[in-house]
């Protein structure tokens, strides 16, 4: 009985020590990983020991050794994204404008009013030549290029075009501050691939520096073939006409990016940042490279981009219909499909040819709609549905000839339309 009481008494101490073993083998084992969460602990310095869990994660480099690659621990997308950025801000542009709103009373007698605002723009080519919003520098009295380096030029207008929001500048620029930027093949960009927008916002009137350098914002391709209308100069709240194809995307845009480019990872130019929506986040739309490829020459060559026209104000019937629902039945137009022509340009190409714009109002719902118009439901046989009106109109020349077929009243009628230009 003494022996196996014996042989407890030791069984129980040699658990006794066992446990301890383990308990101070776990201090000395995660002691100091807990201590290594507080900075400048005087056990590790703050630092993590080599036998560390986390040790298989990547490590910032010590800044006191020379051996190791600075760029070996960043992920491939950051590496990229901040190769795009230092080799193509070198090209972008911030653009500063000044624009006259008056004269004033001081007191030293009269003087000069203006407006500044700012946006972006960037090299198309070796002879200083820059690509901005037409929006951007539309009524300005002064234009001031401002390079990479802090530089700034005075440039003046080459050109314009604003049914597509394109303009070129010239600056006289040392060859050393020229950086352009390619153009990308539109036919590649997929929706989904990253974007990067580089450029110059809110740098007017800020207080954080941001007119210093440009800034960098990253997001996706979310879609392409978006369409935006444009309000009319002479009639506000009217829409003039709409800007198609344009690309979406969800980098952050804000004012002051307009002129900017969107670019791709391999620094090549998408498009050419043009608006966003103020009602929205992550809602901002570019003018694709493709658009600027056809405009950019025809305004280097003509100063403007020359494009066919009709000379109407329209609505779209398919959307307005489906809008509308079982109402629309009350406007009596008699159809759903095509373009209705609301305003007809005195001595333009579609009144030359005898088409005929609204000629009554009618009220639905406490809406007012114009109506009476011909409808416009194809052009050389190509049926029309609603706002493509335009695109179909943009692929014709000036002073092309194009058989439009309407209904008016309740009949069909062919017209002849000489396109003209603006």
């Amino acid at each position: 009985m003494r022996t196996r009481r014996a042989l407890e008494r030791v069984d129980v101490w040699l658990l006794v020590l066992a446990l301890a073993g383990i308990v101070f083998g776990s201090l000395l084992t995660f002691g100091p990983r807990m201590v290594a969460l507080f900075p400048g602990n005087p056990g590790n310095g703050g630092s993590f020991p080599p036998d560390s869990s986390l040790a298989g994660l990547p490590e910032s480099p010590s800044r006191t050794s020379q051996s190791v690659d600075e760029d070996s621990w960043r992920i491939q997308d950051e590496t990229n994204t901040i190769e795009v950025f230092e080799k193509a801000s070198q090209g972008v542009v911030m653009v500063s404008t000044s624009v006259r709103t008056g004269s004033g009373l001081s007191g030293s007698g009269s003087r000069e009013e203006s407006k500044k605002g700012n946006g972006s723009g960037f090299f198309i080519d070796s002879q200083g030549h820059v690509v901005t919003n037409y929006h951007v520098i539309e009524d300005a009295s002064s234009i001031v290029v401002h390079t990479f380096d802090g530089s700034s030029y005075e440039a003046s207008v080459v050109g314009s075009d604003r049914l597509t929001d394109l303009a070129v500048l010239k600056v006289t620029v040392p060859a050393d501050h020229i950086h352009p930027l390619s153009l990308a093949d539109y036919s590649l960009v997929k929706v989904g691939q990253k974007a990067i927008v580089i450029g110059s916002p809110l740098a007017t009137g800020s207080r954080l520096g941001l007119d210093r350098s440009p800034t960098i914002t990253t997001g996706v391709i979310s879609a392409k073939d978006r369409s935006l209308p444009v309000e009319s100069l002479s009639k506000p709240g009217v829409n003039d006409f709409i800007i198609e194809n344009l690309v979406q995307t969800d980098a952050a845009v804000n004012p002051g990016n307009s002129g900017g480019p969107l670019l791709n990872s391999r620094g090549e130019v998408v498009g050419v940042i043009t608006a966003i929506i103020d009602s929205a986040r992550g809602i901002g739309f570019a003018v694709p490279c493709s658009v600027v490829k056809e405009v950019v020459p025809a305004i280097l060559q003509h100063g403007s981009m020359k494009r066919a026209y009709m000379g109407i104000s329209y609505v779209g019937l398919d959307d307005l219909s489906k809008s509308m629902g079982a109402d629309y039945i009350n406007l009596g137009i008699g159809v759903s499909q095509g373009a209705l022509v609301t305003e007809v340009e005195v001595e333009g190409p579609a009144q030359k040819a005898g088409l005929r714009g609204s000629d009554r109002e009618v009220t639905v719902n406490g809406q007012t709609f114009r109506v009476g118009g011909d409808v416009i439901v194809s052009v050389n046989g190509i049926k029309i549905r609603g706002t493509d009106l335009t695109e179909e109109i943009l692929k014709y020349s000036p002073g092309q000839k194009i058989r439009v077929e309407v209904r008016r009243g309740g009949k069909s009628v062919s017209l002849n339309i000489v396109l003209g230009w603006r």
